[in-house]
């Protein structure tokens, strides 16, 4: 598997890519698009995160300070660095350093192993950065995302379906009798259970976009964009499956004598009639019917037309 960072180029100049990409062969991945549509649509369906977009002038013109604004203010990209090329040209400068860009670098490459020292610079300070927000967004216990991160992931994927009138579900995860596990077993076996939980979960959902996250205390959040209903329901079938393959000790749960869990599913069709946090609390309320139901179990709600289906 390569690991080395992603450098996106967007130029026109077929010369100029080949120049940037010979440059970084050493130090990067490196991603060519020529036309505006393909940069579009990268914004529109990220699978891959850049550590850096090089952005010629020429490609956008008049539109690289707008572009340059919503690529920045994107959840997922407004920590990726834009780098704009272009000729030396005092104004055109000066509009890339006001549009968000953290460098300029004039053409023609005169100097080619200084633009690479430059460019190599960039890498160290974007994956040093990286490293720092992924321990922001990162549950320090159980190692994968945390709320903040979550609720950053939620919205975009949110505005993407609304966008593109797609659908997603939601699957709230609460550890049954939690409480009685740590005064019985101690907060350090409880520490223990959490993580085996979480990556047991991280490690059932796998699509690109799903994911997975500590929601709070002994509750996980699980967020399955472009799914249907029926696949909500396989989805939660095989998380419960897993946890409960785990086959951790629990004898002083009243739901049995292993750890159990209850789920939440809610599922909708997003759009601007309804806000993000109604499928939460969707998922929330149906959460609270499995507890009610005797907990080690799943309740189902879908929203339509704003209304809770049960």
């Amino acid at each position: 598997m390569d690991t080395r960072p992603l450098v996106l180029i967007a130029d026109k100049g077929l010369k100029r890519q080949s120049l940037i990409g010979d440059l970084l062969s050493e130090d990067a991945q490196v991603t060519s698009i020529i036309r505006k549509s393909q940069l579009d649509t990268w914004l529109q369906d990220i699978n891959v995160i850049p550590s850096l977009l090089l952005l010629n002038y020429d490609f956008l013109l008049d539109k690289t300070r707008d572009f340059c604004q919503v690529w920045l203010a994107h959840p997922m990209m407004r920590n990726v660095p834009i780098i704009i090329m272009g000729e030396a040209d005092e104004r055109i400068e000066l509009l890339a350093l006001t549009s968000g860009a953290i460098d300029y670098i004039a053409e023609p490459f005169g100097r080619p192993m200084l633009t690479r020292a430059r460019l190599k610079l960039h890498l160290r300070q974007v994956q040093e950065l990286r490293r720092l927000s992924s321990l922001s967004m990162t549950d320090g216990l159980t190692n994968i995302a945390n709320r903040r991160y979550f609720d950053e992931f939620y919205s975009a994927e949110w505005r993407r379906a609304c966008r593109e009138k797609g659908n997603m579900g939601l699957i709230m995860i609460d550890v049954d009798h939690f409480k009685s596990f740590n005064d019985h077993y101690g907060h350090l076996e409880g520490d223990k259970c959490l993580t085996k939980l979480a990556q047991q979960l991280k490690s059932v959902v796998q699509r690109p976009r799903d994911f997975v996250a500590r929601f709070g205390g002994e509750e996980f959040i699980v967020l399955l964009p472009s799914i249907q209903p029926e696949g909500l329901l396989v989805v939660a079938e095989r998380l419960k499956q897993a946890l409960d393959s785990l086959s951790i000790p629990h004898e002083y749960s009243n739901a049995g004598n292993i750890v159990t869990v209850s789920m939440g599913l809610a599922w909708c069709e997003p759009d601007s009639s309804y806000l993000p946090d109604q499928l939460i609390a969707a998922a929330d309320e149906a959460l609270y019917s499995a507890k009610d139901a005797g907990r080690d179990c799943r309740s189902e709600v879908v929203i339509v037309e704003n209304q809770l289906v049960f």
